[in-house]
């Protein structure tokens, strides 16, 4: 294991059965094709963020995506008085930045300590090189969160 520079996350080593976690989890999302899941894998870390921790913040600028393994994250937007989303198991957060290098729309904060698959976008621009159709196929997904976000 080892914390990233800033401290906010531990890198783990993931086996096999994490392994299998993920691929059943990536082919339950819908919009990734089957075909782009092995060109994918090579590129996905397991980390662990502590109860707490933000993963993401509003305003940052956003290049990752996150898969939750274990544990369970809160969405919050500066300005609302609720929760935008609580997140666990087999959700994921952050999948604008696979496609636009945008700033994140909200503050992701872990509320246990909480382990996730992450993506990196420039990583997931490489597979797409590949598989092009995989960015048309989660364009809906994205659409879909963002007009949550403009509706509150």
């Amino acid at each position: 294991m080892s914390t990233d520079r800033s401290g906010g996350f531990v890198s783990l080593a993931a086996g096999e059965k994490e392994y299998r976690w993920l691929r059943k989890s990536l082919r339950g999302l819908g919009w990734l094709d089957l075909k782009v899941l092995p060109g994918i894998f090579p590129y996905m870390s397991l980390v662990e963020y502590p109860k707490g921790s933000p993963v993401c913040r509003e305003g940052e600028e956003g290049d990752d995506f996150y898969l939750i393994y274990k544990g369970a994250v809160e969405v919050r937007k500066s300005g609302w008085s609720q929760l935008v989303a609580s997140l666990g198991p087999g959700q994921f957060f952050g999948e604008m930045a696979l496609l636009f290098r945008q700033p994140r729309h909200t503050t992701v904060r872990a509320v246990k300590t909480t382990r996730l698959f992450w993506l990196q976008s420039r990583d997931f621009r490489k597979v797409l090189r590949k598989h092009a159709g995989a960015a048309r196929a989660i364009r809906p997904v994205l659409e879909a969160r963002l007009k949550e976000l403009a509706r509150h």
